[in-house]
């Protein structure tokens, strides 16, 4: 790549970034629009900023689709995954009570017959994502935890844990979404 098509890129990507982002990432990195004159440099921190945008946008997936599930956004929940996702449900104990869901229309159903606020209130909590950006497709484990009310004057309740392990995609509109989930509930 030449020095100016690599210009070129990094205004790109800088663009798409905005203006604040674009001055405090550059500022952070003592580097200037026009570039450091080390192309190697400058596409090691272009690779880098691309790869923690794309870690980011798969975490607030993770996170806005327990969001989606307790506040009952049916739009924001299926836009989490890919039309032809598939999402598999396995228990260790009980395992019978497992699960499988395939594309929108089944996980509509799934979204419709799961309770929501403020019929119900509960927190569907994912943390410590440990996320593997290759391209355009991710690898991604996090543990969750499903927190639900206690009687109003008591406390909240575990009623469930496990982990996840999510394979996303990013679509054509540069947005992560999840292709496939396995939900392995440990406790429940």
């Amino acid at each position: 790549m030449s020095e100016q098509e690599h210009t070129t890129d990094r205004r790109g990507l800088l663009a798409a970034l905005g203006t604040a982002g674009a001055a405090t990432v550059m500022s952070a990195c003592g580097s200037s629009l026009e570039g450091s004159g080390n192309v190697a440099a400058d596409d090691e921190l272009t690779e880098r900023l691309v790869r923690l945008e794309a870690e980011r946008a798969i975490v607030a997936t993770l996170y806005a689709y327990g969001h989606a599930l307790d506040y009952g956004d049916r739009d924001e929940f299926l836009g989490c995954f890919t039309p032809d996702a598939s999402y598999v449900v396995a228990m260790r104990i009980e395992t019978g009570n497992g699960f499988e869901a395939h594309g929108h229309d089944q996980f509509t159903a799934y979204f419709d017959n799961h309770t929501h606020a403020p019929a119900a209130w509960h927190k569907h909590i994912t943390t410590n994502p440990m996320v593997r950006v290759d391209g355009d497709r991710a690898e991604v484990t996090s543990y969750f935890l499903r927190v639900d009310a206690g009687t109003e004057s008591g406390s909240p309740v575990i009623v469930a844990s496990g982990r996840y392990l999510d394979e996303f995609v990013r679509d054509d509109a540069g947005d992560w979404r999840i292709r496939s989930r396995r939900c392995e509930v440990e406790n429940l």
